[in-house]
């Protein structure tokens, strides 16, 4: 489409927060520009969930609140306008069905993410938005009011500068909505972050959140591709327990990831930048305290207390395990099952309930599924989304200082954000 010299909204970012803000815009009937810097939209959304896309939760708004931390509190407003159920029943009239699964993660019943962005694409289509795509923003052009000493008094959009155009689209609302740093190849680059900056804007020091995690013992590659499930996983920052969870994580040729370690990765990220030493510690049989599994050694001994303890073992460990937990243990597999002594039954029972990893850092950001820090909460207004500092100037999606736990929180509150912006844009 050919673009023209001025529209009502441009929307910055063609993500799922900004196809869904530009087609809300459009829909209010505003005259609405989507700027994209790849030559297709969605492309992080296509990736999300491994192709499956969790596009939100059934939890209540609370639940969704605790889900961000600190920060949860500024959705509320916009969890009001545009919560699950209401993106549910959009999705739903576009045909797309949903199906819920363990722990109230929501999916497209075709396990497709490409199901999900598609109708992304015919909303926009649906309500005439002007898609620029292969374009990328060079600034945000303000004018403002001087009162003496440089200073603005106040600060109001005048339009936007593309990289390859000389000319300004002129414009007085734009909806940011670049994303963060994660996945650099789908075209987060962090380049809303920058242009923000230069409006004035602060950013929360950017970390990666939803990420593996790297540990010192080198062991852990020998383990690569182990998947465990029904685990207990516990933080603990100089000594003081800071996290817990419950459920499946995996060893990589680096260290630990999976759901659960993903889940706990902000808090590690968080301490680990402090220079605190943080230790993962690894309950294998949850279910079961030390005096349970006492007696159970106690009763394979009696029933199989002639075989080897490399046989014996493997109805407590995944296989994989074995030679290692013996290897720290200091005990001989080629033994018989009988001979082993109390305080090496005690050793053992140990490295069951409290394996213990020394984490030394996160894998590098692009490899996280979100970006933690962003745009300041105090430099946004909770019930419109747009800047404090600039009139005009409207934020939604991963480039504002808010993550959560993974389960469908992230994309709902991108949806949420977005509704919110796109509809205060089209009141004010």
């Amino acid at each position: 489409m050919k673009i023209k010299k001025f529209y009502d909204v441009i929307v910055i970012g063609g993500g799922a927060s900004g196809m869904f803000a530009a087609g809300c815009a459009a829909a209010n009937g505003a005259d609405t520009l989507l700027l994209e810097r790849n030559n297709q939209l969605g492309k992080k959304l296509s990736i999300t969930g491994k192709g499956r896309c969790n596009i939100t939760n059934i939890g209540e708004i609370n639940d969704f609140i605790d889900s961000y931390g600190k920060n949860g509190k500024f959705l509320y407003r916009s969890f009001t306008r545009f919560f699950n159920h209401d993106l549910i029943a959009f999705f739903n009239s576009y045909g797309v069905r949903t199906k819920v699964e363990r722990g109230g993660r929501v999916f497209p019943v075709s396990d497709n993410s490409e199901s999900i962005v598609n109708v992304l694409r015919k909303y926009l289509k649906t309500n005439k938005v002007t898609l620029g795509l292969d374009l990328r923003v060079k600034e945000i052009m303000i004018y403002g009011n001087k009162t003496g000493e440089n200073k603005l008094e106040i600060y109001k959009i005048e339009g936007i500068k593309l990289s390859n155009r000389k000319e300004i689209i002129k414009t007085d609302k734009v909806i940011l909505a670049t994303g963060g740093l994660s996945y650099p190849r789908t075209g987060s680059t962090g380049d809303g972050y920058k242009m923000a900056e230069q409006l004035g804007h602060t950013i929360v020091s950017l970390k990666p959140a939803l990420v593996p995690l790297e540990t010192k013992e080198d062991f852990v590659k020998d383990l690569q591709g182990l998947a465990l499930k029904n685990v207990t996983v516990t933080v603990f920052s100089n000594g003081r327990k800071i996290e817990c969870d419950f459920g499946e994580m995996l060893f990589t040729h680096f260290g630990i990831s999976g759901p659960i370690i993903l889940k706990i990765s902000g808090s590690v990220v968080e301490h680990l930048s402090k220079n605190e030493e943080v230790i993962v510690s690894i309950n294998f049989k949850p279910a079961l305290d030390k005096k349970k599994l006492s007696d159970r050694f106690l009763r394979e001994r009696k029933e199989f207390g002639l075989k080897s303890v490399n046989n014996v073992m493997r109805n407590f460990l995944p296989r994989r395990l074995v030679p290692l937990f013996l290897k720290l243990a200091n005990i001989s597999g080629e033994k018989k099952f009988k001979q082993i002594t109390h305080q090496e039954r005690g050793k053992i029972i140990d490295l069951l309930t409290n394996f213990k990893l020394k984490i030394t850092k996160p894998r590098p950001i692009d490899e996280a599924i979100i970006t933690r820090g962003g745009i300041s909460l105090n430099e946004i207004n909770p019930y419109t989304m747009e800047s404090k500092k600039v009139k005009g100037l409207y934020f939604c999606g991963e480039i504002i200082d808010i993550d959560g736990k993974t389960g469908g929180y992230n994309l709902q509150m991108a949806f949420s954000t977005a509704f919110l912006s796109a509809g205060s844009v089209d009141n004010s």
